[in-house]
């Protein structure tokens, strides 16, 4: 229903926030995550995520999409509710519970405070497959933008040994083609200067 509210920043601790938005204050609970990211006052927006039930209606509120995500991923675990989803948002980082969920570190999940050894393992079975593939796609994107930054910077390497910006980059091209993505700058500008 709501995907998030812009505002202004009424009060803020380290388990609630209320933000005035069109005449509007609405509370959201948030995990210390969020807290730390918010200012003071101010304009702030917040991701919401709205939980009903039958007796509850309760605003959840996130600083960042991927802790907004694993929230509402916890809650389709069975036996797991929003206090514990938050609670394991304040236990371990988003990063941290996607690891320790990958590598089914029973350990690792059983720190955060309302989540025994039971819960753990249920949410290893449950969520295993989907940390798994968020980390190889988290893999792939730090690959592509690695690649990036060592295009950039051959090129500008190339262009201070005063090649044109054009041989420059197509140089860097064949070079990357031919030493693969996973190269290295020196590599690819040795190889680029002998693709010129």
């Amino acid at each position: 229903m709501y995907d998030y509210i812009e505002g202004d920043m009424v009060t803020k601790t380290p388990a609630q926030a209320v933000v005035a938005a069109n005449g509007v204050g609405y509370r959201f609970t948030i995990p210390i995550s969020t807290y730390d990211s918010l200012p003071d006052s101010g304009r702030i927006r917040l991701l919401a995520y709205l939980y009903v039930r039958e007796d509850t209606l309760r605003l959840y509120g996130f600083a960042a999409e991927k802790e907004r995500r694993l929230f509402t991923r916890l809650l389709s675990v069975s036996g797991v509710g929003p206090a514990l989803a938050i609670a394991a948002l304040n236990g371990i980082s988003v990063d941290e519970f996607r690891q320790a969920v990958a590598s089914e570190d029973v350990a690792t999940l059983s720190r955060v405070k309302g989540v025994g050894r039971k819960t753990a393992e249920r949410i290893i079975v449950e969520m295993k497959r989907e940390m798994e593939r968020e980390l190889m796609q988290d893999r792939a994107e730090g690959r592509e933008a690695s690649v990036a930054v060592v295009t950039t910077d051959a090129v500008a390497a190339m262009l201070a040994l005063g090649y044109t910006r054009s041989s420059a980059e197509a140089a860097v091209g064949r070079a990357l083609a031919k030493t693969g993505r996973d190269a290295g700058l020196e590599q690819v500008v040795r190889e680029a200067l002998q693709q010129v």
